[in-house]
Formats: C-alpha cells, structure tokens, sequence
C-alpha cells in the first residue's frame, strides 16, 4: 500500500477519534468515558511508535490495521449515543458526587491490619533461598493464587476508594496505604495490576472532580509508568537473575520499556500485515466465566494467553502476543461475531456508566473507575479474560452494600 493511502488511512483514524471524542464528552459531560478511554491513549501510544519505529528497528507499521479500530470505536459510540440519548432524555445527571465510604478510617484501619501478613510473607519468602525476590517465580508464589491472591485483589479495590478519601487534613494515613498496596502488586512483578489501580484511583478523583486534569498531572503518569516498568525490570535483572546492573543491563532495560508500549499497537500490526495467524475462539473473550463452567463439568480450561508470539523488532528477540483491545477481541471473532461482540461490551460499559450515576456511591463510581482504566490500557490487550478483572468490581461491590448498610442502621438509630 503506498504512503498516501497510509496518510489517509491515518488522517481518517484522527479525524474519527476527535469527532467520536467530542460528542462523547458532549454527551456525558466528561472526557473521562469508556469510548475516549480506549481512543485516546491508543492514538498517543500510537502516534508514538509511528515517530519511533524506524529509529528503534521495529517492523513497519502496516496501517490498514487501524480499520479494526475504527470499526471498533465507530461500534463502541453506537451504545453510548442510544443509552446516553435515553438516559439525559429522563432528566438524568451527568454529574457525580464527590462521596467518600461512611466509615473511612475504618476501611484504611481495614487494609493495614490486611497488609501485615503480606509483609511476614514477604520476609519469610526472602529469607529462602529457593525463589529470588524479583523473579516470576517468586511473584507468583507471592500473592497470584490461594487466600493470598484474593487478599490482594480486595486489597487493590479499597486502595482505589481511597483515593476518595486523601484531602487537606488527610493525606498521610489513605497515600501510605495506597502506596503500601502498590508495593505488594509490584512484588507481585505484573506491572499492569500497578499501574492500572492507581489510573483508576485518579479517575475516581477526576469523575468526581475532586482533581482536574492538567498538564502536570499527565506528565505526572507519564513519569510514573516509566518508573514502575524501569524498576521492575531492574529488580527482574538484578534481584531476580542475580546479576549486578551495568551499562548492558540498562541498554535491555529500555529495550524492554520500548516493547511494551509498542508490542499491543505494532502485535495487532504485523498480525493483520500476516493475515492473522490466530485461531478465532470466541471463549477466549469470556475465558473467566468460560471456566467456572468447565470447572464444573471437569473441562480443560480456557486459556486467555495468546500462542502466538510475533516479532515486531528486528533489533531484539522479544516477541508479542498481545493485540490490543479491539485486535484480541477481532482475532478470536467467529463467523462475523466482531460487531455484536463489541455493541455488548460497550453496551455494558455505558449501563455501569448509568448504574454509577443513579447510585452516586464512591463505590459504584470505582467500579466504573476501574473498567475505565482497563480500557485506559487496551493500546496493549484486552483486560477483560482474566478473572481478577472482575474479582476487584465484586469486592467493591460487597463494600458497597456494607457501606449501605451502616448507613441505613445509622439513619435508623
């Protein structure tokens, strides 16, 4: 394809993005909406690998590749106009309260108490000689299965509701626990379940318009996310290969960081430049509930790992296997499924969206935070076939009805 199709190709994707963005924020009264969730930051990471593909050695980006997106976020504003449509024609408000848990201290008194067994765990983990603190193995170990794994998820829910609670007055006690709560997901060594609460921990601060956006914040994050992934892949060379750092280790290191950001935008790419080299299996979308099923029935499992790893630098062996949100969710389309397929997850979306402003509970309101900043990062996968995307909605779910109900018993009294 020569370059002036590419150039409209791309021009086309933008001028969809800000229209698409617009009425969006228009209709909803916020930038902050699942359609411009998943346009925006997938057309910075975007923009970005396009200036940097040549100079880092990665594979041209094939451009025909963003009708998929095009397709999907075209689909995607369908639900959100017909729902948002309905629910302003009813009198509904766009606007959230700024609320907080009825009993806060209670709830950060909650998360230290459940915080001090991850530390003895942790202590005695480094204390063998067996597992390297840093590893995958060790993060593994340390708190993805069992009781621990659970712990953790109720853990990283209450951590976003208390970004609710951080004000003048208030701050030391709800960031150390934040930060605390952080720290036992980066032992964990999966950087996306770092990251990916405290996006949405500021985006409950932002519906709520306890924040604003600026230019400050954002570059803020920016800084951030690049510290996390940059420690994690130290502590992962050094700790976890017991290696001492020199000048290579760091030269792999930002190696590293660069595949990241690029391996969902440029995996999607060169798997359409292919021609798809996956296996359509509509389960894989629907993996964790998929399971339970075959849990039941004593079925072999579904896994939501793609198998098929692509090269997307010449310069380095890394491979990717990721696809983005709408890629991984084309890839395993069946018999045309694509666009059903989208129009119910965004159909879903936007009813949390509505079921967040009738409620006007800071937990609800997380809930809808938390499904946004997964699709925040659907420039790298599609979040949604892992089971501890929907464990942390449930927590917050199960703390919303406590919370409920001590009000209630309190107005009673």
């Amino acid at each position: 394809m020569d370059s002036a199709a590419n150039i409209l190709i791309l021009l086309t994707f933008l001028a969809e993005v800000v229209l698409l963005t617009t009425l969006d924020k228009r209709l909803w009264g916020t930038l902050f909406t699942p359609l411009n969730m998943l346009s925006i930051p997938y057309t910075v990471v975007l923009l970005l690998m396009l200036l940097v593909q040549e100079r880092l050695d990665f594979v041209a980006f094939y451009y025909p590749s963003l009708l998929i997106w095009m397709g999907g976020l075209l689909l995607t504003a369908i639900p959100s106009w017909i729902i948002g449509y309905n629910y302003r024609k009813r009198g509904g408000t766009t606007l959230f309260n700024d609320d907080r848990p009825d009993k806060e201290r209670t709830l950060m008194i909650f998360c230290a108490v459940l915080i001090i067994p991850f530390l003895f765990r942790l202590k005695g983990m480094m204390s063998s000689v067996i597992l390297s603190f840093g590893s995958d193995e060790f993060g593994e170990n340390f708190a993805t299965y069992g009781i621990y794994g659970h712990l953790l998820h109720l853990l990283i829910a209450s951590s976003i509701v208390l970004f609710s609670c951080v004000r003048k007055g208030n701050r030391v006690f709800p960031i150390t626990i934040i930060v605390a709560v952080a720290f036992l997901a980066f032992v964990n060594q999966v950087k996306s379940w770092v990251i990916i609460p405290i996006i949405a921990g500021l985006l409950l601060c932002l519906l709520t318009n306890r924040i604003h956006l600026s230019a400050k914040m954002l570059m803020g994050i920016g800084i951030g996310g690049f510290a996390i992934f940059v420690s994690s892949y130290l502590v992962m060379f050094t700790y976890g290969n017991d290696l001492e750092y020199n000048d290579n280790i760091g030269l792999i290191i930002v190696e590293h960081e660069y595949h990241y950001v690029g391996s969902g935008v440029l995996g999607l790419s060169e798997d359409a430049r292919l021609g798809f080299l996956e296996t359509p299996d509509t389960d894989v979308l629907f993996a964790p509930f998929v399971n339970i099923i075959r849990a039941i029935t004593g079925e072999t499992y579904v896994s939501p790992i793609n198998p098929v790893y692509l090269e997307i630098s010449s310069a380095s062996a890394l491979g990717s296997n990721v696809r983005t949100f709408f890629g991984t969710i084309y890839v395993n389309s069946q018999y045309g499924s694509f666009i059903p397929l989208v129009l119910f997850f965004s159909s879903l979306f936007y009813m949390l969206r509505v079921a967040a402003l009738r409620c006007q509970s800071v937990f609800v309101t997380a809930i809808d935070a938390w499904v946004c900043a997964l699709l925040a990062m659907g420039w790298f996968e599609f979040y949604f076939f892992h089971l501890s995307t929907f464990e942390i909605p449930v927590f917050l779910w199960v703390l919303n009805v406590l919370d409920r109900i001590r009000i209630k018993r309190k107005e009673a009294a």
